[in-house]
């Protein structure tokens, strides 16, 4: 049996990761390990920004907690049996005490990719899906590609953990090597295959995205270690974060 840890933030949609949850359960079989962290932090995000009074935390307590109950009726009217675990604590250490029991970790992304987020792509050591702002059928899958090491690993994961999965389209940006290793191995791993070259000469950064978007299940290998350089520099891997509209799998 597939699972699936299911992490919930009271800023995050729980109902949009809980519909896409179900629809990898109908197909493929996963069940759920709900998780919620309470947050020891001082700070609160608000928006894009972070809130130290102590009247404002006090407040975002109280609404947690009202939240969580929310969340447990939540999940009792999709049907969800299991138990909600709640957690006070790191992101990072209760992430990979749970982590252990799952095969893959599920998390909403925020509208702002913050300490939150960056800490938790740190501790995970299993395939995450981030999902975003759609529901999604989990059907066409792009494989984002630079013939990298890092998108090696994570379509190999990918395939091992949905061999249902049987074709699927790599789109690349400003690759111009003859050879591609990433095609060559997954096609010898009986994957029907399609590949997309978009280049900066002759189309745009919204070409590409507006492609992407076009699918319902988008792989990338992870992120490096300087993840806010990344971001300040533009660099395409949070670029897809940011601007993809649905799932990502990141192994």
């Amino acid at each position: 049996m597939k699972k699936i840890l299911v992490l919930f933030k009271y800023y995050n949609n729980a109902e949009l990761a809980l519909r896409n949850y179900k629809v990898l359960n109908e197909k493929f079989g996963f069940k759920i390990l709900p998780l919620y962290i309470k947050d020891l932090r001082t700070t609160i995000p608000i928006g894009s920004t972070f809130l130290t009074s102590g009247i404002v935390v006090d407040s975002v307590r109280e609404f947690e907690d009202e939240y969580i109950e929310k969340l447990k009726k939540i999940l009792k009217n999709e049907g969800i049996e299991e138990d909600i675990i709640i957690e006070t604590g790191s992101n990072k250490e209760i992430i990979e005490k749970y982590l252990k029991k799952a095969d893959l970790l599920l998390m909403e992304e925020t509208e702002y990719l913050d300490d939150d987020f960056l800490e938790i792509l740190k501790a995970i050591y299993k395939p995450i899906i981030i999902v975003n702002k759609q529901n999604s059928a989990f059907q066409k899958i792009a494989i984002v590609s630079d013939d990298g090491i890092k998108i090696n690993k994570s379509a190999t994961n990918f395939f091992n953990l949905f061999p249902e999965y049987k074709e699927a389209t790599i789109l690349s940006w400003d690759y111009n090597d003859e050879e591609n290793d990433l095609y060559e191995f997954l096609k010898e791993k009986g994957i029907d295959l399609k590949i997309e070259l978009f280049n900066s000469k002759f189309n745009t950064k919204k070409d590409f995205f507006e492609r992407i978007n076009e699918f319902d299940f988008v792989i990338m290998g992870n992120l490096s270690k300087s993840f806010f350089f990344q971001k300040i520099t533009k660099r395409m891997g949070v670029d897809l974060i940011e601007k993809s509209e649905k799932p990502i799998f990141i192994g």
